[in-house]
């Protein structure tokens, strides 16, 4: 769990049952998932000290009373005194608790996405925990877990990538499968 001298990382994720966690970028979760998901997305946003996300996921669902930490090439700086905007480049995520220190202590990170985002996270070896959960449709394509990934089950690429899971559970009649991993 989060200590003092390391924030704890947390990828929440919904999916398809093939894979994709969108099937555009203006493709909302909130569009197709489950009011199950949504419930339990909505908990680990309220349990977290900051929320990760690029810029993409963010402008899909700007909320200025969250904090936030959106990586992107493009914007840099403190944008409100909620939303700090970075360039990934040349920092990784351990170094994100020093850089939102003076505005609010980053113990409890929530990784939100997109693909590349997972993708920077995975690449530092600092994902801890991922919660995931896997509606029961079928994309056929759009955004992948990770890069290369596409069309992959969800689980077989968290083993892939050095998770293993700890407790799965059914959340609906419809089939939607909540699934919590870590390395």
């Amino acid at each position: 769990m989060p200590s003092p001298d390391r924030p704890f990382f947390t990828l929440t994720v919904v999916t398809s049952a093939d894979g994709y966690i969108a099937r555009a970028r203006d493709d909302a979760p909130q569009q197709w998932a489950s009011a199950e998901e949504q419930a339990l997305f909505f908990a680990d946003v309220a349990a977290a000290d900051w929320a990760i996300m690029g810029r993409h996921t963010h402008e899909a669902a700007d909320r200025p009373d969250r904090h936030r930490i959106v990586l992107s090439s493009r914007v840099c700086g403190w944008r409100r005194p909620t939303q700090l905007w970075l360039d990934p480049d040349g920092i990784s995520p351990r170094d994100l608790p020093d850089l939102v220190a003076s505005r609010r202590p980053l113990r409890n990170g929530l990784i939100l996405g997109g693909t590349r985002v997972h993708d920077w996270f995975l690449a530092h070896a600092a994902i801890d925990r991922v919660h995931l959960t896997v509606e029961p449709a079928i994309f056929g394509a759009g955004l992948p877990l990770f890069t290369g990934t596409a069309g992959q089950l969800p689980g077989p690429v968290l083993e892939a990538a050095g998770f293993r899971c700890l407790k799965e559970r059914r959340l609906n009649t419809a089939g939607t499968v909540w699934s919590c991993w870590c390395r």
